[in-house]
């Protein structure tokens, strides 16, 4: 086969035109018949020099083994609303950890974790979301093959979270919506539609500590966009808001944080990483996915709490920026997600959400004991951490 080259090859050139020359070359008449090679054993003539030992025929050179080339990496698609809770695979996608698993991960954007549900019990995608709405438990009690594996998002004491009860300035700043208790004389953004969403449901356990109910508030169904404007012309008194809307609205100077999801319930988990359950059965691929995701998460928490350098916090921030379409200046001054550094979500706040809206009527069809066992995937966690260690959860 002719191959071209774009640089020639002196010595090579040289000796392929010397063969092929002699190969060309015409054949001289028939060759002297050679002599017969005297037997080894013959005696030299006289004067003769020692014969010299034949050499040894030439060891050819060993061939090199071929490789397998390495397996393809694995397609996995994964439901995203561009929210700074998926910042563990943002980190992880950045930095090379999935790529590390041989995992490929296609992000597709929904417009929120309901309308990806579908998709994720058709097996149209492998990974979503499993957050604790009335959407995923009429979705369990159908049947859906998902399993709850990870925490993807837990309020935990003592870190204020991505999303918190904020009151309009002009109404603190006249000593009302000082407490949690004065909020029933005003009226409260939560995100639509108000009570049937986990916002209610965390709201919901903190008001029974001050022996109120949602049923004691004017709620106002918004969505977080559209509260920053509304603290902004009074329409609304407080809301219940999430980043990065609340840290526009800080910037605006029209509110004052009351208090966060971590202290209406501590350690509420709003959402779960959620596994179709063909991919939770294909372990090494869903092991190798989770340990990626909590690797990520660990970067993220450490660069958050100052235990690594102002360059690295830099270097994540950009990464949620870029993953999110925020700025980076937004970023760096909001609230953030916070996580279990071992990715364990709190089972007990979701039964608790669980329980609230069946008490609401949003879930008819009541999931058996059994069917809620089956729905936890947290041994494939510890399996991951049974690799790569634990850490300290307070």
């Amino acid at each position: 086969m002719l191959r071209c080259y774009r640089r020639s090859q002196p010595l090579q050139f040289a000796v392929s035109a010397l063969l092929a020359l002699a190969a060309c070359a015409p054949a001289s008449g028939p060759a002297a018949p050679a002599k017969p090679a005297a037997p080894s054993n013959a005696p030299a003539g006289p004067g003769a020099a020692p014969a010299a030992p034949a050499p040894a025929a030439p060891t050819a050179p060993a061939q090199p083994t071929a490789q397998a080339p390495p397996p393809a990496p694995t397609h996995l698609r994964m439901a995203y609303q561009r929210l700074a809770v998926d910042v563990g695979f943002y980190v992880a996608e950045a930095r090379g950890y999935l790529t590390q698993e041989g995992i490929d991960l296609e992000q597709i954007y929904f417009a929120n974790g309901s309308e990806a549900m579908p998709a994720l019990a058709t097996g149209q995608l492998e990974i979503g979301g499993g957050a604790a709405n009335p959407a995923m438990f009429n979705a369990l009690a159908r049947g859906i093959p998902l399993k709850a594996v990870a925490d993807r998002g837990t309020f935990r004491p003592g870190s204020p979270g991505d999303q918190a009860i904020v009151v309009r300035k002009e109404v603190w700043d006249r000593g009302q919506g000082r407490r949690l208790e004065d909020l029933k004389d005003l009226t409260l953004g939560i995100v639509s539609p108000g009570k049937g969403t986990t916002s209610g449901c965390a709201l919901s356990a903190g008001l029974q500590r001050v022996g109120l109910t949602l049923d004691d508030m004017h709620i106002e169904g918004l969505s977080f966009a559209d509260m920053v404007g509304a603290l902004a012309n009074g329409a609304v008194d407080a809301a219940m808001i999430s980043e990065p809307f609340m840290s526009r609205a800080r910037r605006q100077g029209t509110i004052v944080r009351l208090m966060g999801v971590e202290d209406l319930y501590p350690n509420f988990t709003l959402t779960t990483l959620g596994l179709h359950e063909e991919l939770y059965k294909n372990r090494p691929v869903a092991k190798g996915l989770v340990k990626a995701y909590i690797r990520g998460i660990r970067d993220y928490l450490d660069a958050r709490a100052g235990r690594t350098s102002e360059a690295d916090r830099a270097q994540v921030e950009d990464i949620i920026a870029r993953a999110t379409n925020l700025d980076a200046a937004t970023v760096h001054e909001m609230d953030p997600p916070n996580f279990n550094p071992n990715g364990l979500p709190n089972k007990e706040s979701m039964h608790y959400c669980y329980q609230f809206f069946r008490d609401l009527g949003l879930v008819p069809q009541p999931i058996p004991d059994a069917t809620f066992a089956n729905l936890w995937g947290t041994d494939l966690v510890e399996e991951v951490l049974n690799d790569i260690g634990r850490r300290p959860e307070d």
